[in-house]
C-alpha cells in the first residue's frame, strides 16, 4: 500500500520540462518509443509488453490508436541512482517510484522508470503506463477513473512467448476497502459524490480513502451483474473529451452518467458487491482454517480460488499438497509441493513434506533422498525428525 500511495502522490504533482536524455538503446513500435539504459534486448521486451498492454486497455476505452501523432515515450534507467539524477535535472526533485510526466505539449510527455526485479517492475510499469495511455488521449480525465483503472490493470501478466497479456485481478485494496466500509478502519468513507468530483488537492489530502474507493468503483462498475450499473462506466468513458479541462470532464461524466441513477441504490449495490468479494489473503486464511479442521473439500475450493488471484504465491500450493497427501493422492501432492517450491516455499520444509509423502506412497528411495535434503538444509529443525523417520523406514 505504501508504494501505491507514493505513486499517487507523484502522479498528482506538477512536472517541469525534461532535459536531454543520456545515451540509451532505442526501440520503436506502432505506439511506443522505448529508451532503455539497460540494453537493446530490455528495450525490445518492454516495448513488446507495452504493445500488448495497450490492447488490453483499449478493450475498455476504444480510442482510435491510429490517430496518435507520435509514439508514446518511455524512458528506463539502469538503476535508481540514474533515475534520481534525471528527475532532479528534469523536475528538481526525486521520486520513490516510476512517474509519468505529462505536459501540454505531448512531445515532452514521458514515462520515466528504472530497472528493478519482477514483479515490482511489472506492476509499477503497468500502473504508470495506463495513466500515460489515458492522458495521451484524454489529458484531463476524472481522478477516480484514472487512478481506479491504473490499479485495476496493475497485475496484468505479460506472456513473453505469445506476446500477449493475461488479465489478473488486482485485489490488493480489497481488504482495506472492506475495513473502510465496515468501520473497522476507524475512518468515514468518502461520499459517492465526493469520489466522482474529486479534485487534485482533495485527493492528496485523502489518499488512504480515495485510492481504495476509486479502485472499488472501477471494479464494481466493470464486474456488476446489473447492466444498468455497467452502463455507468461506458457512459462515463463516452462522456470524456480530449479538449476538456479536469473540471469539465468531471462535470460531463457526472451529468451524463450518474445524474439519473438512484444514488442510495447504487451505494447499497456497491457495498454488497465489495462485501461479496474475497481477497487472496482471506481465501488463504479461510482455506488453511478449513484444512486444520479436516474440511478438505472446502479448503481445496478456497485455495484453488486463491491461486487464480495470485499464482505466484507458494502458500496455496503447499497446502494443496497437504490436502492431497491427506487424501492419499500422493502424485498430485508431490506436484503441488514442487509448484510451491518453484514459487519460493521454504525448501527444507517442502522437501520434508515430499519425503513424508513419498514414504506414504512406498517410494523409499525417493523418500530417503528428500528427507536427507531437508535435514542437510536445516539440521536443527529437521535432523531429529528425519533420523527417526529413516530408522522407522529401515525397521
Amino acid at each position: 500500500m505504501k508504494q501505491t500511495i507514493t505513486l499517487v502522490i507523484g502522479l498528482l504533482l506538477v512536472a517541469a520540462v525534461p532535459t536531454a536524455a543520456e545515451t540509451a538503446r532505442e526501440v520503436y513500435t506502432d505506439h511506443y518509443r522505448v529508451l532503455s539504459h539497460v540494453g537493446h534486448e530490455h528495450a525490445a521486451e518492454v516495448a513488446s509488453r507495452l504493445e500488448a498492454l495497450i490492447q488490453l486497455y483499449n478493450r475498455y476505452f476504444r480510442f482510435e490508436l491510429g490517430t496518435l501523432a507520435r509514439p508514446m515515450l518511455v524512458r528506463i534507467f539502469a538503476d535508481k541512482a540514474q533515475f534520481d539524477r534525471y528527475l532532479v535535472d528534469t523536475i528538481g526533485e526525486q521520486r520513490d517510484d516510476f512517474v509519468y510526466l505529462h505536459y501540454s505539449d505531448p512531445a515532452r510527455s514521458e514515462l520515466v522508470a528504472y530497472d528493478m526485479p519482477a514483479p515490482d517492475f511489472d506492476y509499477a510499469l503497468t500502473h504508470q503506463n495506463f495513466i500515460q495511455y489515458l492522458r495521451t488521449f484524454i489529458p484531463n480525465p476524472p481522478l477516480w477513473l484514472r487512478e481506479g483503472f491504473a490499479v485495476y490493470f496493475e497485475q496484468a501478466e505479460y506472456d513473453d512467448e505469445f506476446h500477449t497479456v493475461i488479465y489478473r485481478e488486482n485485489l490488493a485494496w480489497l481488504d482495506p476497502l472492506k475495513e473502510i466500509l465496515d468501520g473497522s478502519a476507524g475512518v468515514t468513507p468518502l461520499d459517492l459524490d465526493e469520489i466522482l468530483v474529486m479534485d487534485v488537492e482533495t485527493a492528496r489530502a485523502n489518499l488512504e480513502l480515495f485510492y481504495p474507493q476509486a479502485w472499488g468503483m472501477v471494479s464494481f462498475l466493470v464486474n456488476s451483474e446489473r447492466r444498468d450499473i455497467n452502463r455507468l462506466l461506458w457512459d462515463s468513458i463516452n462522456a470524456l473529451r480530449p479538449e476538456a479541462s479536469l473540471r469539465q470532464n468531471t462535470e460531463r461524466v457526472y451529468q451524463r452518467a450518474f445524474s439519473w441513477i438512484d444514488k442510495d441504490d447504487l451505494v447499497d449495490a456497491f457495498v454488497a458487491y465489495i462485501d461479496s468479494r474475497r481477497s487472496f489473503s482471506t481465501l488463504v486464511t479461510d482455506g488453511i482454517e478449513a484444512y486444520d479442521r479436516g474440511d478438505y473439500d472446502t479448503a481445496e475450493e478456497l485455495l484453488v480460488s486463491a491461486t487464480a488471484i495470485d499464482g505466484r504465491n507458494h502458500i496455496p500450493f503447499y497446502y494443496l499438497g497437504l490436502i492431497n497427501f491427506e487424501r492419499g493422492n500422493h502424485p498430485v501432492a508431490e506436484a503441488y509441493y514442487r509448484q510451491a517450491m518453484e514459487r519460493g516455499a521454504t525448501e527444507s520444509l517442502t522437501y520434508y513434506a515430499m519425503g513424508v509423502n513419498a514414504y506414504a506412497a512406498n517410494r523409499r528411495t525417493e523418500a530417503t533422498e528428500f528427507l536427507q535434503r531437508s535435514a542437510s538444509m536445516e539440521p536443527e529443525r529437521f535432523g531429529d525428525r528425519v533420523e527417526q523417520l529413516l530408522q522407522r523406514m529401515d525397521g
